[in-house]
């Protein structure tokens, strides 16, 4: 009866290791996805096509643009972005700040600063800055496709760069 108690409790200790293991080895996986994560927001800041940019979004999304109602999907979105776009001198770039990915790895969300610019009435170009957040998820294939996006202006960021 000893010599099983004993097999037993090294049974556990073997375990109580190995999971202290995958604890760590997760911990690094979860730092890989939130640096995969920053870089496909980067990569969608960079789209320079409505069908590249619409390619980072999840069909059903939501955007949540500045004095506005919530827009669903990409047809509306896609009005929307006309609508901006029609602004003389329009511009827009923007930074992720920071990125958390779940435990499960399946879903995340990035804090972004951002950098709309256009031509104003007196002619001066206008430079809003702006935060947002954008909420991530992953796809079947395991890319990560915005789900949902807020922003709104910050008169106090000077940068979209790293602060």
């Amino acid at each position: 009866m000893r010599k099983f108690f004993l097999t037993v409790l090294i049974g556990f200790l073997v375990a109580s290791c190995a999971n202290k293991e995958k604890v760590a080895q997760t911990a690094e996986q979860k730092k890989q996805e939130e640096a995969n994560l920053m870089e496909a927001n980067r990569q969608w800041a960079k789209s320079v096509s409505p069908e590249e940019f619409f390619s980072f979004i999840v069909e059903d999304a939501l955007m949540m643009p500045p004095d506005k109602p919530v827009i669903k999907g990409h047809e509306d979105m896609a009005k929307t972005l006309q609508e901006f776009q029609s602004l003389p001198g329009f511009k827009i770039a923007w930074e992720p700040q920071e990125a958390f990915v779940s435990k499960s790895g399946d879903l995340g969300y990035c804090v972004d600063r951002i950098l709309v610019n256009f031509d104003g009435k007196d002619g001066n170009i206008v430079n809003l800055f702006e935060k947002g957040v954008s909420i991530w998820k992953k796809n079947d294939k395991g890319e990560w496709k915005m789900a949902v996006d807020i922003w709104n202006v910050d008169p106090t960021i000077t940068s979209i760069y790293k602060y």
